[in-house]
């Protein structure tokens, strides 16, 4: 009798993990870029825009830029590419400057004691930023600059998933490069009317 529960007993242990074999992760979701290619060009009376990038990510925490699912950094070139188109005058440049680009992650304090034990906390708060300038130089030596900066935060509970987490990620990059779009083109129309064609 003792043989047969010990037999049973290695026999549902084999089909445990059988069956723990066969749990596969789910999928991780790919996310597409983000581009402006749905919206009119702003033409400007330039014969040339450049792309400098100022900002270099330190690839640790507090720094999350490398985990984004779509970087901050390359939906702003994407912006570039898809927003702004030249109109051939070769006497004068833009300068399209990225000066931030970042997503910090922050600790928050979560609750201890009886009410921790039964409370899920918020665990993370994520900020993200955007900040550029663009100038435009004639040959002349005149030229005209403006800036536009966006920035997003949410914060995350304890024992969120990474795929959720991404999707945060990719939700809150989306939302901010929105944003960015609406003060740019508004600074763009106020301040250089005069390169607008």
């Amino acid at each position: 009798m003792a043989g047969i529960r010990r037999f049973l007993t290695v026999v549902s242990l084999i089909m445990a993990g059988v069956l723990t074999g066969c749990v596969e992760a789910p999928p991780t979701p790919s996310y597409p870029d983000i581009t402006f290619k749905h919206l009119r060009p702003l033409y400007l009376d330039v014969g040339e825009i450049r792309i400098v990038d100022e900002f270099r990510p330190p690839l640790q925490r507090p720094h999350v830029e490398h985990e984004l699912p779509v970087s901050i950094n390359q939906s702003i070139r994407n912006w570039v590419q898809d927003r702004l188109q030249t109109t051939g005058n070769s006497g004068a440049v833009a300068i399209v400057t990225i000066k931030d680009a970042s997503a910090v992650e922050k600790e928050l304090s979560k609750e201890t004691g009886l009410k921790g034990l039964v409370t899920k906390s918020q665990s993370e708060l994520y900020e993200f930023h955007a900040l550029v300038e663009i100038k435009i130089n004639e040959i002349s030596g005149s030229s005209a600059v403006v800036t536009a900066e966006a920035t997003r935060s949410k914060s995350v509970p304890e024992g969120i998933t990474l795929n959720e987490r991404e999707k945060m990620y990719y939700t809150q990059v989306e939302a901010l490069m929105r944003a960015f779009d609406q003060e740019l083109e508004k600074n763009i129309r106020a301040f250089m009317g005069a390169y607008l064609r």
